[in-house]
């Protein structure tokens, strides 16, 4: 992959992936994102709770692994 500004450039046929894969492809880039202040294991899980949440309510699902991942970002970010 390359990077672009410090964000990993995907390649655009894999954008339409599984939700798992989207969702732990965003995790990994968030927890970079993080600079290893919070492990990928506890980033997964708040990008998962975030993706469910907005599940629960969203008429449209293409774009929900990053707008949970956005989510997540603030959350954790939020968190002391």
């Amino acid at each position: 992959m390359d990077e672009l500004k410090g964000h990993e450039v995907r390649d655009p046929r894999r954008l339409h992936a599984p939700v798992e894969v989207q969702l732990d492809q965003a995790a990994e880039e968030l927890t970079r994102r993080l600079a290893g202040r919070i492990g990928y294991q506890d980033v997964r899980e708040a990008v998962t709770d975030a993706y469910q949440r907005l599940a629960r309510q969203a008429k449209v699902h293409r774009f929900l692994p990053i707008l949970a991942a956005r989510s997540a970002q603030n959350r954790l970010q939020a968190t002391p």
